[in-house]
């Protein structure tokens, strides 16, 4: 597993946000609200259908000391957010509630990485999902707040086909389960103008691993199989928090920053487990028995025992929008740049950053807006084994919302 990118874990959906680089947190005013800042489901004036659909891909390429190089690629796809929300109103206070499902990562994947010494193919499906019931008030003519009760869920399934050198195939089907909040405010001290905070509880999620290895012995060697699960896996999820700044200047240019910082030095996986290749000679397939393949505490995602090498994150997003307005119709456009330091510590002792690039645009036609947006990101580093690293990563966002009868 691979732990670069696992800071967007974090962050909310939907093109719209994206194509502002992510700075949506002070601009939350639409039905994605929930997943970015659920004070500004208080916004909402009508009741709103949100569908975001994701489509992903990166490429790496690593040079090691020795001069090996390996070069991988993945992409996928997958659902990314579907939104529900109602307005309320009552003599004293005014905002909307919401259900919405959320894939918060993404194991839709097919990934390669080649060397001279071997090929690998990963393969998954599913992910970590995220079914949250929130809302969000205008308490006064300045100030809103907003809450969501998120329920984590689902899992995946991701086979390893090890081929050339040792071969083997090995399967990890993980689920997990597990509750947190999320809790948001937006300030208004003068028209057009909003401050925000973001806060989101750290949680365990109980978590059942399963494995599964088949070695192919060469030459022509018999197989042998490995197999063995748990119930007793616990994650540790980091909190986060987050502040943002979004100005309006008029009605068709908004301009947005935000700043997040993500525990994820905190983050742990206990009791967790791996599987060694199984001996020819075994008359019988063997479980894996401590201390050898059981680890009680390391750190996640990176599964390092060297817990300080796993730091907290934090991400720098800057973006804006402009509507241009003919007639009954409306077509806005979008950029954004974030600056996202990763999680692994270099050769340097410090987190690398990676640093990317965002456009979006959209068509309002009457009740329904559609947008799309994509992203960009790159990195380029120095590893602590001395391996030299470049990142690539792409995404594609597309999403449509309906807001039903008159309003806004």
């Amino acid at each position: 597993m691979d732990p670069r990118g696992f800071t967007s874990i974090v962050l909310g959906s939907g093109a719209r946000a994206f194509g502002m680089g992510g700075a949506f947190l002070a601009r939350a005013d639409d039905a994605t609200a929930a997943s970015w800042n659920p004070a500004g489901l208080s916004y909402l004036r009508r009741p709103e259908v949100s569908l975001v659909g994701v489509r992903d891909g990166v490429d790496t390429r690593e040079i090691r000391s020795n001069g090996a190089l390996e070069e991988g690629h993945s992409s996928g796809y997958a659902p990314d957010l579907l939104a529900f929300a109602y307005p309320f109103s009552f003599p004293s206070f005014s905002g909307s509630a919401q259900i919405s499902f959320q894939r918060a990562l993404s194991f839709s994947a097919h990934r390669t990485l080649e060397s001279a010494e071997t090929v690998r193919i990963i393969d998954g499906e599913g992910g970590f999902d995220v079914l949250a019931f929130g809302s969000g008030v205008r308490v006064s003519r300045t100030f809103r707040a907003g809450g969501t009760l998120n329920r984590w869920f689902h899992g995946y399934r991701q086979t390893l086909d090890r081929q050339l050198g040792r071969q083997s195939l090995q399967t990890t089907d993980l689920r997990l389960g597990g509750w947190n909040l999320n809790a948001g405010a937006i300030w208004t001290p003068f028209e057009g103008f909003n401050v925000a905070a973001v806060g989101k509880t750290p949680f365990t999620a109980k978590l059942r691993l399963a494995r599964e290895r088949t070695d192919f012995n060469p030459p022509r060697g018999p197989e042998t199989e490995n197999a063995f699960a748990s119930d007793a896996v616990r994650l540790d999820f980091p909190g986060a928090l987050g502040f943002g700044v979004s100005w309006r200047p008029h009605s068709r240019l908004t301009v947005s920053t935000d700043y997040t910082r993500t525990f994820w030095s905190k983050g742990r996986i206990r009791n967790f487990f791996t599987l060694p290749p199984t001996p020819v000679n075994a008359t019988t397939p063997p479980v894996p028995a401590a201390p050898d393949d059981f680890f009680p505490s390391l750190s996640y995602p990176s599964l390092s025992t060297d817990e300080s090498q796993q730091q907290d994150t934090e991400q720098l997003r800057v973006g804006m929008e402009y509507v241009f307005i003919h007639e009954r119709f409306k077509w806005p456009v979008r950029a954004g740049y974030f600056s996202d330091r990763q999680i692994v510590t270099g050769a340097s002792g410090r987190p690398p950053r990676f640093n990317g690039l965002t456009a979006g645009a959209g068509v309002v036609l009457g009740p329904v807006l559609f947008d799309v947006a994509f992203v960009y990101e790159t990195g380029d580093f120095l590893e602590s084994n001395d391996s030299q690293k470049t990142v690539k990563a792409r995404k594609l966002l597309a999403s449509v919302i309906y807001r039903h009868g008159t309003g806004r």
